[in-house]
């Protein structure tokens, strides 16, 4: 039977994501995910290793801008990975979160600053990149989603030969985010996944854990937040770790949010961290 080229690349990078999932293998193995942050500066890596974080998400800002944190250039990326040689805290991800303010399917430049991106993501050996969809960045037509879909198919190609992930972090259930993936019919193209958001857009608990079950296969990064520290809001979170394991997703558990003022956010990010590894 004859291979194509397509065939060869998606085969190529599930293998090669194998490799990179290994801490997500061995957490696994432990039956214990590994707890992350989206956080920001140089400076953040020392916080996270003070605390115990095993692994952040940064932001990748959508144009070029010159900020420490723009990873379109060699010496910020340089920087970065030293300190997360340093302190062995794993860059796991990174953001675009501007799509909310300036949508993925109405910017001329999307492909462009998308790619820009993914050649980033390639040199620092970072897999993920949460694409988001929320405010603004909602599509409410069949062009804008058709749209995205079309981007997509021209973006998968490069993030496979480059074997990352464009992950889709939006308000949408299992079908919505259905409706990209399987239209654009990549390994590249996945679901970034947010219970915190899910809560206040569609359901409880056990609407959020049937969502994640629908989802099987397609889940390859996530939030985790509550409007308390985890365990302590409105979301059963050992439900939701449960529902998790259940269709085989054990990648890093990483917290947004989740900060009680008066504990401050070192206090209640050790707390948030003691959860999440005690379940």
């Amino acid at each position: 039977m004859k291979i194509t080229r397509r065939e060869m690349i998606k085969s190529s990078l599930l293998t090669l994501g194998a490799v990179s999932c290994l801490p997500n293998l061995l957490a696994e193995e432990k039956n214990v995910y590994e707890v992350g942050a989206w956080l920001s500066g140089l400076g953040d890596f020392e916080r996270a290793k003070k605390i115990g974080l095993d692994v952040i998400q940064i932001s990748f800002p959508l144009r070029p801008n010159g900020a420490e944190n723009d990873f379109r250039s060699p010496e910020a990326r340089a920087k970065y990975l030293d300190q997360s040689a340093k302190t062995g805290v794993r860059i796991e991800a990174l953001a675009m979160g501007a799509f909310n303010e300036y949508p993925f399917w109405a910017q001329d430049d999307t492909v462009e600053q998308v790619s820009a991106c993914i050649d980033a993501m390639k040199a620092m050996r970072v897999k993920y990149v949460l694409i988001s969809y929320f405010g603004d960045g909602n599509p409410q037509t069949n062009d804008q989603w058709d749209e995205i879909i079309r981007r997509y198919k021209i973006l998968a190609p490069k993030a496979e030969d480059a074997s990352v992930v464009l992950t889709i972090e939006a308000p949408w259930n299992a079908e919505g985010h259905r409706r990209v993936v399987d239209a654009v019919n990549s390994p590249a193209v996945q679901v970034f996944y947010d219970p915190g958001n899910m809560v206040h857009l569609f359901g409880d608990t056990e609407w959020i854990c049937d969502d994640i079950r629908k989802l099987k296969g397609l889940i390859k990064a996530c939030h985790i937040k509550d409007d308390n520290i985890i365990g302590k809001g409105q979301i059963d979170y050992q439900k939701v770790l449960d529902a998790y394991r259940e269709i085989g997703f054990f990648g890093p558990q990483i917290v947004e949010g989740s900060v009680v003022g008066e504990l401050g956010w070192e206090e209640s990010m050790r707390q948030n961290i003691a959860y999440i590894k005690s379940h």
